[in-house]
């Protein structure tokens, strides 16, 4: 096993991660969409602004899924652990599962507002 994977520590803080990154990059864009007058510029129905925080939750989501479902299959990969090492292995890959999920749901917390709430004042 090498890399980093569920089984490693990054691996397991990685979701956390991307939602950390997602929160800064949204409300960064936030800031400086207004600043530049992206929410001014219409674009398929939405504003650049509001296409840009879409894009980037969209991605956000799909990379955190991404992450889950392979500790997931990691967790189910290791059915009757054996030893010490494998049954940590199992208890990382659970465990980055779950932060996954909580992540998935973070990134929707962060988006909401600005999905809902007027673009710029």
């Amino acid at each position: 096993m090498r890399g980093i994977g569920p089984h490693r520590l990054a691996g397991m803080a990685a979701p956390m991660a991307v939602w950390a990154l997602h929160f800064v990059l949204v409300y960064s864009l936030a800031g400086l969409g207004c600043e530049e007058g992206w929410h001014l510029r219409p674009a398929a129905g939405l504003s650049l602004l509001k296409w840009a925080l879409l894009l980037s939750t969209v991605f956000a989501l799909a990379l955190v899924g991404w992450l889950g479902m392979g500790a997931w299959r990691s967790a189910r990969a290791s059915a009757a652990p054996a030893d010490a090492l494998q049954r940590r292995h199992r208890f990382m890959a659970r465990a980055t599962t779950i932060l996954s999920v909580l992540a998935a749901i973070a990134i929707v917390f962060t988006a909401t507002p600005a999905a809902m709430l007027p673009s710029c004042t």
